[in-house]
């Protein structure tokens, strides 16, 4: 920033009045938002929690009673592992001791049985296959009205060939992506610095469509005017900063000036599935706030320590 001759320091009021998000998609699949007033580190802290610190619950032991498939035991416990379940992650407590047995209070389980009949030319085995299995009745009485389940019915596990079979039990628990990505609960968290693009010159007629066809993402438009038709800036927004204005059209010569907002971040969302996108918004910017009070407190603490 110094460089570019911006004053980047931090300053809380300036903070207070510029900062603002605008959500521009908003659905249980995908939010996607504008960010301003913030620095590129504290933008790239909240992605990172989004991907890995927003706990989720996901099958982490899988115990093989039976499997006469072609997939091995551990690629079988691998792809049941890597299938997104549908629970509310603050219904489990997080297990302390990887060691210790699974109780109704930290898991949940599934059971997967399938076994491909003789004469029948194969069986496709599916996540849909997968079947709660309550630990106790209180666990049966308290989730009965939203059981987990897998996100998707339609995920394939495996295929058998007559006579094979498979039979498991397969155990949850909550946990985060910092563990394993199974945890994680998006497909994407990226943002990217909104473009911003200005035209210093007049570019008219013929260079005009030139401008519009050159760029592949319907940026620039062509508009009437009395000297017959102009180009303009229409939709910076989708600019992914492929420079075939400047290239191709050789547009720094012509006044076409590609740059981005320093100060302002298009940010999306796509949730796994586990949880709607919208949720874990709120729950990242919970979890920024417990850090944000956390380094707050050591601080604090490091200073009375200094003083004493």
């Amino acid at each position: 920033f110094a460089a570019l001759g911006l004053d980047n320091s931090w300053d809380f009021k300036a903070f207070k009045k510029g900062f603002k998000i605008d959500i521009k998609e908003l659905s249980d699949e995908q939010v996607v938002f504008d960010m301003l007033g913030l620095d590129p580190p504290l933008v790239n802290a909240f992605r990172r929690i989004l991907i890995a610190e927003v706990p989720t619950v996901a099958i982490s032991r899988v115990t093989i009673h039976q499997n006469t498939s072609v997939i091995h035991d551990e690629n079988l416990a691998h792809r049941l592992g890597l299938v997104p379940i549908k629970f509310e992650p603050d219904l489990l407590k997080c297990r302390k001791d990887d060691k210790a047995d699974f109780t109704e209070q930290d898991s949940v389980s599934f059971v997967l049985q399938a076994k491909c009949p003789q004469g029948q030319k194969k069986l496709s085995v599916y996540s849909k296959d997968l079947r709660w299995l309550p630990l106790t009745e209180q666990q049966e009485e308290a989730l009965k009205a939203s059981p987990p389940r897998p996100v998707d019915d339609e995920i394939l596990l495996a295929q058998l060939a007559p006579g094979q079979e498979i039979e498991c039990v397969c155990s949850c628990e909550k946990s985060i992506g910092k563990e394993h990505a199974k945890w994680s609960p998006v497909c994407t968290a990226f943002y990217k610095l909104h473009p911003v693009i200005r035209l210093e010159k007049e570019i008219l007629n013929e260079d005009a469509e030139e401008l519009k066809r050159c760029c592949p993402m319907g940026v620039f438009d062509v508009e009437d005017v009395p000297q017959g038709k102009r180009a303009v800036v229409v939709n910076e927004r989708n600019c992914s900063t492929c420079r075939e204005c400047l290239e191709s059209f050789n547009g720094q010569e012509k006044g076409v000036m590609l740059g981005k907002a320093k100060n302002h971040f298009i940010f999306s969302i796509e949730s796994v599935g586990q949880i709607p996108a919208p949720l874990l918004f709120e729950r990242a910017l919970s979890k920024f706030q417990e850090k944000c009070q956390s380094a707050r407190e050591s601080v604090r603490t490091n200073r009375k320590r200094q003083e004493t």
